[in-house]
């Protein structure tokens, strides 16, 4: 496996000068781009020119981890993933399908860059949302959604366990946490049962609000339950790369130095769990 410890910080918002865990790593690479016009939710031509240029520029590698700011900027997975040039699966952990057609004819954006992927890359194999929302999912045409394979996280049993005021000792041994997240990642694991590479994106708001707060409706997942999906993956199989978004925004209702240090500790954290494993 190729070593994914070359780390790329994108600057959309100016989240990340509040935040310092890529300071514990090597030469960090911190591409600067709160100054590129149109590329807040939609991206357009030129802005998508001019991050493109940077990153070129930069010599960022396409195989590395990739922070991209918060979910306005999810949209840059399709920008990575379109330099990709031998078959591949995309993994995708987010609380939204991102399947939607783009509001403004072709113009890249945060709700539809799956779907771009799907319409233009020829090297994608297998296209597997995690933990996206079943009613959102729902809503997606039937003919972009069956290209998709949906992988819910729902976690039924724990919510009847705390329901119940159970102890994890007081239950057979597959009602422990940690025996579900195996088997969550099993799963993944059975949708990638051929030797082609694997690309993931994670948005965090995956996660449940009580973990971190980011700008976008949440999902339910746990912090130690994505991180040690992640880990599961890169011990299994050859990951081309990762990016992270779901910083939280300046508009976000909430405690926002608090929602930082929260953010800021779940990165620091992925981070060591995806350099661990190289």
């Amino acid at each position: 496996m190729k070593s994914l410890c070359d780390v790329t910080v994108f600057n959309f918002t100016g989240v990340y000068e509040s935040e310092d865990f890529y300071k514990d790593i090597d030469d960090p690479r911190f591409i600067e781009c709160r100054n590129i016009p149109g590329t807040d939710c939609l991206c357009d031509e030129e802005g998508e020119k001019e991050i493109r240029r940077r990153m070129e520029e930069a010599h960022t590698p396409i195989n590395g981890i990739h922070f991209i700011d918060n979910g306005n900027y999810h949209y840059m997975s399709y920008v990575f993933t379109s330099y990709i040039k031998e078959f591949f699966h995309l993994i995708y952990f987010d609380n939204h399908p991102d399947l939607k057609p783009s509001m403004f004819g072709d113009i890249l954006s945060c709700g539809s860059w799956v779907k771009k992927v799907l319409d233009t890359n020829t090297h994608v194999r297998k296209v597997i949302a995690a933990g996206v929302n079943g009613k959102l999912f729902e809503e997606i045409d039937v003919n972009d959604s069956k290209k998709v394979t949906l992988m819910s996280f729902c976690d039924e049993d724990e919510a009847a366990l705390e329901k119940e005021n159970l102890t994890e000792e007081n239950v057979p041994l597959l009602n422990n946490s940690l025996a579900k997240e195996k088997t969550l990642a099993d799963k993944l694991l059975d949708e990638l049962s051929d030797d082609l590479p694997i690309y993931i994106s994670i948005d965090k708001d995956v996660l449940a609000p009580d973990q971190l707060m980011t700008n976008w409706d949440q999902g339910t997942m746990k912090s130690e339950t994505l991180i040690s999906i992640v880990k599961r993956l890169l011990e299994s199989k050859r990951v081309l790369g990762i990016d992270i978004c779901g910083e939280v925004s300046h508009d976000t209702d909430c405690d926002r130095d608090k929602e930082i240090s929260r953010n800021n500790s779940f990165n620091r954290e992925l981070l060591k769990g995806i350099i661990a494993d190289q």
